[in-house]
């Protein structure tokens, strides 16, 4: 299910309780995923348009199956609704009847998988532009995702009277995650070319933003695989001018900037040089790049490997991060970079730092 390893719960969930309070502490306001879906799933009919599209993600393996599951879960309380939803069905605790789909492929535990990658809300939407990009996931796993987060932005409380419009088309033949996804100013957005994240929808989000009033969209052509699966993993803003960025991708990541035109997107290549590109995107002269780990071959790829470059930027020149990355944080403290950090040895076992599991939803203008 994309994890290194299964986190001890208890401890992660006291690591994210911490995680919760530093941002509290700085004058974030919190809403948990949990508690807005099941705002959204207190309407009957939205609840059942969701089990439907729940189910048909969740490859089950008959009809007969599906329809049993479908009646448990439009038939459960609401608390109970929603943790099953996120803990998933036991094959060993439902009774399938005489579907075939009950008592075939013995060697699965789960009739419908848990979501365990659920805690990084950065990855499943991304709002922008007072709308929503709602994501399409790359990995089967993390595929119903998204779905949560549809029913969240026309369903929940902070949406019900004022649903929000999606950048994006959950049809779309194309992927997209938002930790692929940089948002550098009201007039400039970056995103990953990834394995996670393909050209088309790039191109398509890119048309939606130019009528929101955007003036470019820079792609950057990453590596596709797991050393390099989302941008903001290799490339974070923590201030005005400055970036953390992955030393070891620096002069080969190909950047093409998208802008409008009269057919829709044009498109050119800008090099590889970050740091000339990124001064370009904000109209500076110049840019600071903080290298993770210093480039160091030992350390500097261990810190990457364990998010020292995704940090959350609370306001310009104040970051949330893993206390774990020694040599990152001690660059960022001679960078002048305020650095609040809390313990991650077991959430990051789930390959995601601060900034994945945070999506902003009302940003204050700077």
């Amino acid at each position: 299910m994309l994890f290194e390893d299964t986190p001890l719960l208890e401890k992660a969930q006291a690591e994210h309780d911490t995680f919760a309070g530093i941002l509290r502490e700085n004058g974030v306001e919190i809403l948990y995923q949990e508690d807005m879906f099941a705002q959204a799933m207190k309407n009957e009919s939205e609840r059942s348009a969701f089990v439907e599209e729940f189910l048909d993600r969740s490859a089950i393996p008959s009809i007969g199956l599906r329809d049993r599951l479908a009646e448990y879960y439009n038939g459960l309380p609401l608390d109970e609704f929603v943790e099953r939803v996120y803990t998933g069905v036991l094959k060993s605790e439902f009774d399938g009847g005489d579907s075939l789909g009950a008592v075939t492929y013995l060697d699965d535990l789960f009739l419908v998988n848990p979501l365990p990658n659920s805690y990084f809300t950065r990855d499943s939407s991304i709002n922008i532009a007072d709308d929503v990009i709602l994501s399409h996931m790359g990995k089967p796993y993390r595929q119903r995702e998204p779905l949560l987060m549809k029913y969240i932005h026309r369903a929940a409380d902070e949406y019900r009277d004022n649903p929000t419009q999606d950048f994006c088309s959950m049809e779309l033949p194309y992927g997209i995650e938002g930790g692929d996804v940089l948002i550098l100013s009201d007039k400039v957005v970056c995103i990953g070319c990834t394995e996670r994240t393909q050209p088309g929808a790039i191109e398509f989000v890119a048309a939606n933003l130019f009528k929101k009033g955007f003036e470019a969209v820079y792609a950057f052509e990453m590596e596709r695989g797991r050393n390099a699966m989302h941008l903001d993993g290799m490339l974070t803003m923590v201030d005005r001018d400055a970036f953390l960025f992955n030393p070891f991708l620096s002069g080969n990541v190909n950047v093409y900037k998208l802008t409008p035109a009269s057919d829709g997107v044009r498109m050119q290549p800008v090099g590889s040089d970050w740091s000339k590109v990124l001064a370009d995107a904000l109209g500076e002269s110049s840019v600071r790049l903080i290298p993770v780990g210093n480039g160091d071959e030992i350390q500097g790829f261990w810190e990457m490997w364990n998010l020292g470059g995704n940090v959350l930027t609370l306001a310009p020149g104040l970051v949330v991060c893993y206390d774990r990355n020694k040599i990152t944080l001690d660059l960022l403290d001679k960078a002048g970079i305020e650095v609040r950090t809390f313990e991650g040895a077991e959430l990051s076992r789930g390959r995601g730092g601060a900034r994945c599991m945070s999506m902003p939803i009302i940003r204050e203008a700077l």
